[in-house]
Protein backbone atom coordinates (compact mmCIF):
# COMPACT_ATOMS: atom_id res chain seq x y z
CA UNK A 1 0.00 0.00 0.00
CA UNK A 2 1.35 3.42 -0.99
CA UNK A 3 0.65 6.72 0.80
CA UNK A 4 -0.40 8.42 -2.44
CA UNK A 5 -1.23 5.81 -5.07
CA UNK A 6 -0.18 7.96 -8.04
CA UNK A 7 0.92 11.57 -7.85
CA UNK A 8 2.11 14.27 -10.23
CA UNK A 9 1.26 17.73 -11.51
CA UNK A 10 -0.19 16.20 -14.69
CA UNK A 11 -1.40 12.59 -14.55
CA UNK A 12 -2.34 10.82 -17.79
CA UNK A 13 -3.82 7.30 -17.72
CA UNK A 14 -4.62 5.35 -20.88
CA UNK A 15 -4.13 1.77 -19.69
CA UNK A 16 -4.98 -0.49 -16.80
CA UNK A 17 -3.72 0.20 -13.29
CA UNK A 18 -4.61 -0.92 -9.77
CA UNK A 19 -3.96 1.46 -6.86
CA UNK A 20 -4.30 0.87 -3.13
CA UNK A 21 -3.48 4.00 -1.15
CA UNK A 22 -3.35 5.02 2.48
CA UNK A 23 -4.32 8.54 1.41
CA UNK A 24 -5.34 9.71 -2.09
CA UNK A 25 -5.63 7.20 -4.91
CA UNK A 26 -4.62 9.70 -7.61
CA UNK A 27 -3.40 13.17 -6.64
CA UNK A 28 -2.62 15.93 -9.14
CA UNK A 29 -0.32 18.60 -7.66
CA UNK A 30 -1.09 17.78 -4.05
CA UNK A 31 1.77 16.26 -2.09
CA UNK A 32 1.22 15.53 1.58
CA UNK A 33 -1.90 17.65 1.77
CA UNK A 34 -3.43 16.10 4.91
CA UNK A 35 -6.52 15.10 2.94
CA UNK A 36 -7.04 11.91 4.91
CA UNK A 37 -9.55 11.56 7.73
CA UNK A 38 -8.17 14.54 9.63
CA UNK A 39 -7.85 16.96 6.72
CA UNK A 40 -9.70 17.91 3.57
CA UNK A 41 -11.34 20.95 2.04
CA UNK A 42 -14.67 22.71 2.27
CA UNK A 43 -17.38 21.47 -0.06
CA UNK A 44 -20.65 19.59 -0.24
CA UNK A 45 -22.08 16.92 -2.51
CA UNK A 46 -22.85 18.53 -5.85
CA UNK A 47 -20.57 21.51 -5.16
CA UNK A 48 -18.46 22.27 -8.20
CA UNK A 49 -15.20 23.49 -6.74
CA UNK A 50 -13.89 26.93 -5.92
CA UNK A 51 -12.09 26.32 -2.63
CA UNK A 52 -8.52 26.73 -1.42
CA UNK A 53 -5.74 24.29 -2.30
CA UNK A 54 -2.00 24.27 -2.78
CA UNK A 55 -2.41 24.53 -6.56
CA UNK A 56 -5.23 24.56 -9.10
CA UNK A 57 -3.00 23.83 -12.09
CA UNK A 58 -2.99 20.06 -11.82
CA UNK A 59 -4.69 17.83 -14.36
CA UNK A 60 -5.84 14.22 -14.38
CA UNK A 61 -6.71 12.75 -17.79
CA UNK A 62 -8.18 9.24 -18.01
CA UNK A 63 -8.77 7.97 -21.54
CA UNK A 64 -8.74 4.19 -21.37
CA UNK A 65 -7.95 0.98 -19.56
CA UNK A 66 -9.32 -0.63 -16.42
CA UNK A 67 -8.56 1.64 -13.46
CA UNK A 68 -9.19 0.43 -9.91
CA UNK A 69 -8.65 2.79 -6.95
CA UNK A 70 -8.98 1.75 -3.30
CA UNK A 71 -8.33 4.83 -1.19
CA UNK A 72 -8.46 5.85 2.46
CA UNK A 73 -8.20 9.50 1.43
CA UNK A 74 -9.72 11.06 -1.69
CA UNK A 75 -10.23 8.55 -4.49
CA UNK A 76 -9.32 11.02 -7.23
CA UNK A 77 -7.94 14.36 -6.01
CA UNK A 78 -7.47 16.89 -8.82
CA UNK A 79 -6.03 20.15 -7.54
CA UNK A 80 -7.22 21.58 -10.83
CA UNK A 81 -9.20 19.57 -13.38
CA UNK A 82 -10.27 15.97 -14.00
CA UNK A 83 -11.25 14.72 -17.44
CA UNK A 84 -12.47 11.19 -18.15
CA UNK A 85 -13.01 10.26 -21.81
CA UNK A 86 -12.83 6.48 -21.74
CA UNK A 87 -11.92 3.37 -19.82
CA UNK A 88 -13.54 1.55 -16.91
CA UNK A 89 -12.91 3.36 -13.63
CA UNK A 90 -13.88 2.02 -10.21
CA UNK A 91 -13.22 4.11 -7.09
CA UNK A 92 -13.70 2.40 -3.73
CA UNK A 93 -13.61 4.65 -0.67
CA UNK A 94 -12.98 6.62 1.35
CA UNK A 95 -15.33 5.51 4.13
CA UNK A 96 -15.17 8.47 6.54
CA UNK A 97 -13.82 11.92 7.31
CA UNK A 98 -13.30 14.99 5.15
CA UNK A 99 -12.52 12.89 2.10
CA UNK A 100 -14.47 11.92 -0.97
CA UNK A 101 -14.60 9.77 -4.09
CA UNK A 102 -14.02 12.81 -6.34
CA UNK A 103 -12.25 15.97 -5.17
CA UNK A 104 -11.48 18.77 -7.62
CA UNK A 105 -10.93 22.52 -7.54
CA UNK A 106 -11.88 23.67 -11.05
CA UNK A 107 -14.00 21.05 -12.86
CA UNK A 108 -14.52 17.33 -13.37
CA UNK A 109 -15.92 16.20 -16.72
CA UNK A 110 -16.81 12.82 -18.18
CA UNK A 111 -17.39 12.30 -21.90
CA UNK A 112 -16.83 8.57 -22.27
CA UNK A 113 -16.16 5.33 -20.47
CA UNK A 114 -17.71 3.83 -17.37
CA UNK A 115 -17.34 5.27 -13.88
CA UNK A 116 -18.42 3.61 -10.64
CA UNK A 117 -17.64 5.34 -7.38
CA UNK A 118 -18.65 4.76 -3.76
CA UNK A 119 -17.45 6.64 -0.71
CA UNK A 120 -18.07 8.90 2.23
CA UNK A 121 -20.44 11.88 2.07
CA UNK A 122 -18.61 14.39 4.26
CA UNK A 123 -17.07 16.42 1.42
CA UNK A 124 -18.61 14.66 -1.56
CA UNK A 125 -18.62 16.11 -5.07
CA UNK A 126 -19.91 14.75 -8.35
CA UNK A 127 -18.99 15.60 -11.94
CA UNK A 128 -19.44 19.27 -12.77
CA UNK A 129 -20.05 18.64 -16.47
CA UNK A 130 -20.61 15.68 -18.75
CA UNK A 131 -21.65 14.69 -22.25
CA UNK A 132 -23.01 11.40 -20.95
CA UNK A 133 -25.43 10.86 -18.10
CA UNK A 134 -24.40 10.82 -14.45
CA UNK A 135 -26.36 9.46 -11.48
CA UNK A 136 -25.12 10.73 -8.10
CA UNK A 137 -26.95 9.68 -4.94
CA UNK A 138 -26.40 10.17 -1.22
CA UNK A 139 -27.82 6.87 0.02
CA UNK A 140 -27.15 7.24 3.74
CA UNK A 141 -24.91 4.83 5.60
CA UNK A 142 -24.59 1.54 3.74
CA UNK A 143 -22.55 -1.55 4.51
CA UNK A 144 -19.89 -3.25 2.46
CA UNK A 145 -21.39 -5.97 0.29
CA UNK A 146 -24.47 -3.92 -0.62
CA UNK A 147 -25.71 -4.56 -4.17
CA UNK A 148 -26.31 -1.47 -6.32
CA UNK A 149 -28.46 -1.87 -9.45
CA UNK A 150 -29.36 0.89 -11.92
CA UNK A 151 -32.26 0.24 -14.30
CA UNK A 152 -33.81 2.32 -17.07
CA UNK A 153 -37.49 3.16 -17.56
CA UNK A 154 -38.06 -0.17 -19.32
CA UNK A 155 -36.61 -2.11 -16.41
CA UNK A 156 -33.38 -3.00 -18.21
CA UNK A 157 -30.28 -3.20 -16.03
CA UNK A 158 -27.85 -0.46 -17.04
CA UNK A 159 -25.21 -1.01 -14.36
CA UNK A 160 -24.74 -3.19 -11.30
CA UNK A 161 -22.04 -3.24 -8.64
CA UNK A 162 -21.49 -4.77 -5.21
CA UNK A 163 -19.77 -2.38 -2.80
CA UNK A 164 -16.46 -3.47 -1.32
CA UNK A 165 -16.47 -1.00 1.58
CA UNK A 166 -19.05 0.88 3.66
CA UNK A 167 -20.34 3.93 1.78
CA UNK A 168 -22.81 6.82 1.68
CA UNK A 169 -22.42 8.20 -1.83
CA UNK A 170 -22.81 6.43 -5.17
CA UNK A 171 -21.68 8.00 -8.47
CA UNK A 172 -22.42 6.18 -11.73
CA UNK A 173 -21.77 7.19 -15.33
CA UNK A 174 -21.89 5.30 -18.60
CA UNK A 175 -22.58 5.96 -22.28
CA UNK A 176 -25.84 4.05 -21.65
CA UNK A 177 -27.02 6.67 -19.14
CA UNK A 178 -28.78 9.52 -20.95
CA UNK A 179 -28.83 12.98 -19.38
CA UNK A 180 -32.40 14.01 -18.59
CA UNK A 181 -33.78 10.45 -18.52
CA UNK A 182 -35.14 8.96 -15.30
CA UNK A 183 -33.56 5.86 -13.79
CA UNK A 184 -34.30 3.64 -10.83
CA UNK A 185 -31.44 2.87 -8.49
CA UNK A 186 -31.77 0.01 -6.03
CA UNK A 187 -29.33 0.06 -3.12
CA UNK A 188 -29.81 -3.04 -1.05
CA UNK A 189 -33.55 -3.33 -0.45
CA UNK A 190 -34.21 0.39 -1.04
CA UNK A 191 -34.97 2.02 -4.37
CA UNK A 192 -35.67 5.45 -5.79
CA UNK A 193 -36.02 7.28 -9.09
CA UNK A 194 -33.49 9.89 -10.16
CA UNK A 195 -32.98 12.01 -13.24
CA UNK A 196 -29.55 11.71 -14.82
CA UNK A 197 -27.59 14.96 -14.97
Amino acid sequence: MAYEGLEGLHVVISGGIRLIAGDDGINAAGGNDASGTDGGRDGVFGDHGGFDSSSSDGTILISGGNLYIHASGDGIDANGTLEISGGYTVVVGPTQGDTTTLDYDVRATISGGIFIGTGASGMAQTFSDSTQGVIAVNAGQRAAGTLIILTDQKGNTVMSYTSELDFNVVILSSPDIISGDTYTIMIGSDSGEFEAS
